[in-house]
């Protein structure tokens, strides 16, 4: 009996910190701006501060017809993450090559396409080997390969999906210089949408909102083990699905 409780306790412990200690930790420390405003950063100094991966990818790119736009970054509570902006004026198509730093974990690089319509809507495709915190946003769609780290072949699959998933809906073309206003537009009406949906308090605290305990409770929940990889495997699916029938 003695062994059987040496492995139920820590077991019990083990869920414990995972699903009450850890929505307290992020619902005290998770913020986000009350309004995104990036600031461009010297690209020569951005790049000699980015790894091998990063810098043989930003040439790829470019290589690839994409025009380079700029690079920022963005300081959130436990992570940075540093990021370039590219866009293709003949695809209409813009392309964001990042790379996270999070505490106790290693760095990682990820390539994400994305498009905007004149309806309102978005679509991306992405390569990113964790799925998103937040909740599906109905003007949102997209797919992820995590699988897929050869730039030129995530290209294809996005084409390929946008060519058969919407080919109805007219996408808008992004003038010079209004690339960085265009995705803090977006990401301010998304934290406007975690409002509405009562995700995050519409109160400042600090210069910043927070979340609620609902938001903090779901986002949790959702990046625990074993939820985080039904998640996971379902949104693969979903994406290799996606591209079968396309």
């Amino acid at each position: 009996m003695d062994y059987i409780n040496w492995i139920i306790y820590p077991v019990l412990i083990f869920f414990c910190v995972q699903y009450f200690v850890g929505p307290i930790m992020v619902y005290y420390n998770q913020k986000l701006p009350v309004k995104y405003r990036f600031e461009i950063l010297d690209s020569k100094e951005f790049l000699k501060e980015r790894g091998s991966t990063f810098c043989a990818l930003h040439e790829q790119i470019l290589n690839s017809g994409f025009r380079y736009v700029g690079s920022s970054e963005l300081n959130m509570s436990h992570s940075a993450l540093y990021f370039s902006i590219y866009y293709s004026e003949e695809l209409k198509l813009t392309c964001t090559l990042m790379t996270a730093h999070a505490a106790h974990n290693a760095p990682f690089t990820q390539i994400e396409f994305t498009q905007i319509y004149e309806d309102g809507t978005l679509f991306g495709v992405n390569n990113n080997g964790i799925f998103g915190a937040y909740p599906k946003w109905s003007i949102k769609d997209g797919y992820r390969f995590p699988s897929i780290n050869d730039f030129n072949k995530l290209l294809i699959i996005t084409e390929k999906l946008i060519g058969s998933y919407k080919s109805d809906c007219a996408p808008i073309a992004l003038e010079a210089g209004t690339e960085f206003q265009t995705i803090e537009n977006h990401l301010n009406d998304e934290v406007q949408h975690l409002i509405e949906i009562g995700w995050v308090s519409p109160r400042q605290r600090g210069g910043s909102y927070h979340l609620t305990v609902k938001g903090a409770l779901l986002m949790t929940w959702k990046m625990c083990w074993p939820i985080k990889s039904f998640i996971n495997k379902a949104e693969i699916k979903r994406s290799e699905a996606a591209l079968r029938n396309a």
